[in-house]
């Protein structure tokens, strides 16, 4: 768990947060249980923060006046980097689409969009990245149901992929012996 006192940098990096807030939008205390969590620091100030919720949905966000300075691939870095030494299956993400700097950094390492939707009145991607097999096969799932969910309805998205594979297979069989 995070000591206090890293805790309420961490918080005060929050508040600080101006013109990032556009493009991010994650809750602080969601954050601080990031068992990824990795930061950047410049003379001793967090300049930057990464890491994944228990949905494994990375987050990155770093303080405008540093970027462009490789920070923000350095954090994603270590997050899959870490990601691999806990034995994580993939990692995803939710990103603005008119946040293009995120989006190419994310792109580099191999994420993947899988579909757009609206949050709010902003476009959104959601991509993914599989850090092996059974990311991959994540990854064909989360594309099958969300093409098939006009058609069939409600498709569960979780970690439990197989029991929710045989059901996406089982319920294309109903529709395909009707």
């Amino acid at each position: 768990m995070i000591n206090r006192h890293l805790n309420s940098e961490i918080a005060y990096f929050c508040k600080s947060l101006t013109v990032e807030k556009e493009d991010f939008s994650f809750p602080l205390p969601e954050m601080l249980q990031s068992r990824l969590l990795v930061m950047e620091r410049i003379d001793g100030k967090i300049v930057g923060i990464a890491g994944t919720s228990r949905r494994n949905s990375l987050f990155l966000v770093v303080k405008k006046e540093y970027q462009n300075q490789k920070i923000g691939h350095k954090l994603t870095k270590k997050v899959i980097e870490n990601a691999k030494k806990k034995n994580y299956h993939y990692i995803t993400l939710n990103v603005f689409q008119s946040n293009s700097r995120a989006i190419h950094i994310y792109r580099k390492f191999g994420f993947t969009i899988l579909y757009t939707n609206l949050m709010g009145s902003r476009k959104n991607f959601f991509m993914i990245f599989p850090l092996d097999c059974k990311g991959s096969l994540y990854k064909i799932y989360l594309l099958t149901a969300h093409k098939l969910r006009p058609i069939i309805g409600y498709i569960p998205y979780g970690p439990t992929l197989c029991v929710h594979i045989r059901q996406l297979a089982n319920k294309i069989r109903e529709i395909f012996l009707r």
